[in-house]
């Protein structure tokens, strides 16, 4: 039977692809790149924005339409009415039923309209790899209880999984040619709670690991990394470590912050990154914003325009307040469309040019890339007025800044570039 897998949203939901990927191999089925080919076409789906939601909904008609057999697998099958409306038929596979792909799949390929909801484990699975990013989940769910949130819905308890299995797993990738290790999870900071360890004890395993590799580790919410800030950043000292920061503070208002329900301060975000800055004045900065939370006055969103002007974060996710169903933000009020797409016009503005202007900082500077993917280049990207002629190659910095290389290179490789121009989300060079 052939099998079409498509992923949408974070990294740890492409780990679960992974997972499922390789359970589906080893049940024997043929997994294929196009929907068209395949017998049942499996969305590993994602929750976090409306939009993204509606797109996924639509995808799923289009097949339904199509006279597809579907598997909706991953944070979307919580809102099973919404599925079956667009495909009665649809198997729904939750977050933590991933090993129950295989069953699944024949469920849809006998015409039934199944629901797996068990929370199993997820070690010890097989799973595909494609060098040279290998994807790890240290854990999922979360302690917290964000009221905007409906993904803590989707993987509502807190699992890590055990630093043996993770170490395995690491290592069984660098044997396979793995240069790029993500540490992925829902909320990395919690790693460790439910099992009496904690997410630095983890990081000093994997720094004392053989290979060459980096590793970009996952969102932390700010109140987990101030209370490890010291250790975390001692453990960052190792060169495996890509000085990558992703720090969600969702608001610069201490009121709105409340309201969400985060377990964290506005100054708590403000300490963590400042103790980042002093340690590694380098360190990528990535933050999550929400704009136009149903509480949110012109004040509150003041305050977040001068948090992001003194932060200077080097990325910066801005998202549009979505309810979302079962929330306890669905319960408020919403501010009027035209007021959130105003604010976040204006933010997003904002961010595009602190972004282009730190990443012309860099203008002149010979850096390290790990090259990571073949890349395309516009005209004049590269500083020559000529386009990028010649291989185009994209890799990270060591502060995992995005780099888009003008000459040879090999997937996998560390070289030297110069950097000739860069836009507000990426750098554009010449290899040395």
């Amino acid at each position: 039977m052939k099998v079409y897998l498509e992923t949408y949203g974070c990294t740890l939901n492409q780990a679960d692809s992974d997972i499922m990927g390789g359970i589906l191999r080893h049940a024997g089925f043929k997994v294929v790149k196009k929907a068209g080919d395949a017998d049942v076409a499996v969305l590993n789906t994602c929750t976090v924005k409306g939009r993204t939601e509606n797109r996924i909904i639509s995808r799923i008609e289009k097949l339904h339409w199509e006279k597809k057999r579907i598997v909706v697998a991953g944070c979307l099958s919580i809102n099973r009415k919404r599925v079956r409306d667009a495909c009665p038929g649809a198997v729904l596979v939750h977050p933590g039923a991933v090993s129950f792909i295989a069953e699944a799949v024949r469920c849809a390929a006998d015409g039934k309209a199944g629901e797996f909801r068990e929370n199993a484990a997820k070690e010890g699975l097989p799973r595909v790899f494609t060098k040279p990013i290998l994807r790890v989940p240290i854990q999922e769910g979360c302690v917290g209880n964000c009221h905007f949130c409906q993904t803590k819905l989707a993987r509502p308890y807190l699992m890590s999984y055990s630093p043996g299995w993770i170490r395995s797993w690491v290592e069984e990738g660098v044997r396979k040619g793995a240069k790029e290790v993500q540490l992925t999870g829902m909320d990395s900071g919690a790693y460790g709670m439910d099992m009496g360890t904690d997410l630095v004890s983890l990081l000093k395993e994997v720094a004392e690991m053989e290979g060459e590799f980096r590793v970009r580790l996952g969102m932390i919410n700010p109140g987990h990394a101030k209370k490890m800030l010291s250790g975390l950043l001692d453990t960052f000292e190792d060169k495996k470590f890509y000085k990558f920061f992703h720090l969600p503070v969702q608001t610069g208002s201490e009121k709105v912050r409340e309201e969400m329900n985060r377990a964290h301060s506005v100054a708590d975000f403000r300490k963590v990154v400042r103790g980042i800055g002093e340690r590694f004045p380098d360190a990528c900065i990535s933050t999550d914003i929400i704009v136009g939370y149903p509480t949110e006055t012109e004040e509150d969103f003041a305050k977040t325009m001068e948090l992001v002007q003194e932060i200077r974060p080097d990325i910066v996710n801005v998202s549009k307040f979505a309810s979302r169903r079962g929330t306890k933000a669905a319960e408020l009020g919403e501010i009027p469309t035209d007021e959130v797409k105003r604010r976040s016009t204006e933010l997003s503005a904002l961010v595009r040019r602190i972004g282009a202007e730190k990443n012309r900082e860099y203008g002149g500077r010979g850096v390290e890339v790990l090259v990571l993917e073949k890349g395309k280049a516009g005209k004049g990207e590269y500083g020559t007025g000529k386009g990028g002629r010649g291989e185009n190659w994209k890799g990270r910095t060591n502060n995992y800044k995005q780099v888009c290389i003008l000459g040879k290179a090999k997937i996998g490789e560390r070289m030297r570039a110069r950097i000739t121009g860069s836009n507000h989300g990426s750098l554009f060079g010449k290899r040395i």
